[in-house]
């Protein structure tokens, strides 16, 4: 083997070993980069682990919460024994169905006066008394010519004053 072949053979070698120093540096860099990767996943992983209890128990708390409502809305919903309408009604509104059950039609304004009420309180409580169909309104001619607002009992009404013994 000649000095030329040495040092062919020592060129070779050395490159070689740069070479392989290089790849195990970049090897190095990649493993630290991997860990710290892990690491922070990890990290990651313990938070998301957390918020998912942290859900799963607002969960549960809110099927709870869930399951009263329901059970507090169906006792809402069932009709009382004192009365085929699922709520009892305020004074007022009891008062105007006992006024119209006296009088075949009654004017707004008059029904306002005998019971002591302003006319948009006693127009509130007849449209909400409307609503549950136990009063319609109508039209009916004044003297004057003019047209105006009057209201009559209906069937539900009447049902309501005879099951709670309001008439007779």
């Amino acid at each position: 083997m000649g000095l030329t072949d040495l040092f062919s053979k020592l060129i070779v070698e050395h490159g070689s070993a740069e070479v392989q120093a290089k790849h195990i540096a970049l090897f190095k860099d990649q493993l630290a980069l991997a860990d710290k990767k892990a690491a922070l996943l990890e990290s990651e992983n313990t938070i998301l682990k957390a918020e998912n209890e942290k859900l799963k128990s607002d969960f549960e708390q809110s099927q709870k919460e869930n399951e009263i409502l329901r059970s507090k809305i169906q006792e809402y919903e069932q009709p009382t024994k004192q009365s085929s309408h699922s709520e009892l009604l305020d004074k007022v509104k009891v008062d105007i169905l006992v006024a119209l059950s006296r009088q075949e039609q009654t004017i707004t304004e008059q029904l306002a006066g005998f019971l002591n009420i302003g006319v948009e309180t006693s127009r509130f409580h007849l449209r909400e008394l409307s609503k549950k169909k136990m009063v319609i309104d109508n039209i009916a001619p004044d003297d004057d010519g003019s047209f105006r607002e009057c209201w009559e009992l209906e069937h539900e009404g009447r049902r309501f004053l005879v099951e709670n013994n309001l008439i007779s």
